[in-house]
């Protein structure tokens, strides 16, 4: 697996999520996406991979060399 990295964008995102718990969730859901690439779309961007945590939820597509997440959202 590689490394689970976050863009400047993304960094906000994740900054706007309402308590430290829910970045928590989000960041762990990644995680566990990114070690899975056997579930991830076929690469090229073109095919979108959901993947749902208890409270959260993100949207990504596959490339070559990784993930780019899309979306991001959370659940009060």
């Amino acid at each position: 697996m590689g490394d689970v990295r976050l863009e400047w964008l993304a960094e906000e995102v994740m900054a706007g999520l309402p308590s430290a718990g829910a970045r928590a969730e989000v960041q762990d859901l990644l995680v566990d996406v990114a070690g899975h690439p056997g579930r991830w779309p076929a690469p090229g961007g073109e095919e979108v991979l959901d993947a749902f945590g208890a409270r959260c939820w993100i949207s990504c597509v596959a490339y070559l060399d990784g993930l780019e997440v899309r979306d991001i959202g959370w659940a009060d």
